[in-house]
């Protein structure tokens, strides 16, 4: 039975990577139900992770959550994008997650900035296209900020055993 929950445990920590590439896996909760199911299966009564690893826990899950859309409005404000851009890649970015995923999230909030900023803003096609290009690299920079958080997560979870 231990090593049933391990592998389980496992595959939650495999899944919430998926997760990063693939939206509609919920990334987080992979990674918290693997820390539950080690916390009441497999650890001592009374012995389990240490308050500190889980009030670290919520910081970091709380990091995972602001990564895409703090990123992108971040990298939308420094590329000169304008209010409704910054909407425009929220919008976008929740679209995305239903409308072919996981590419959706990648190019629904390029195509939804770039036509804010050419039509709404009257922006000539190259400063509209820079401002574009910034959501990508948000997206992609925050991919691998989630990557990285979650790792630090999981080794964190092995380092407190």
């Amino acid at each position: 039975m231990e090593i049933l929950l391990w592998v389980l445990i496992v595959a939650c920590f495999v899944l919430s990577i998926a997760g990063v590439f693939l939206p509609v896996l919920p990334d987080t909760i992979f990674l918290w139900a693997g820390f539950l199911l080690y916390h009441f299966f497999l650890a001592d009564p009374g012995s389990g992770l240490p308050a500190s690893f889980w009030w670290g826990m919520v910081v970091l899950s709380a990091m995972l959550f602001g990564a895409d859309f703090f990123s992108n409005l971040y990298f939308v404000r420094r590329y000169g994008g304008s209010k409704w851009s910054a909407v425009a890649v929220v919008v976008g970015l929740v679209l995305g997650l239903f409308v072919f995923p996981p590419l959706g999230m990648l190019f629904l909030p390029f195509l939804l900035v770039l036509a804010v900023e050419l039509f709404l803003e009257n922006k000539q096609f190259d400063r509209a296209l820079k401002v574009a290009l910034g959501t990508l690299v948000a997206f992609l920079g925050s991919t691998v900020v989630k990557i990285v958080i979650q790792l630090v997560m999981i080794v964190w979870f092995f380092l407190a055993l």
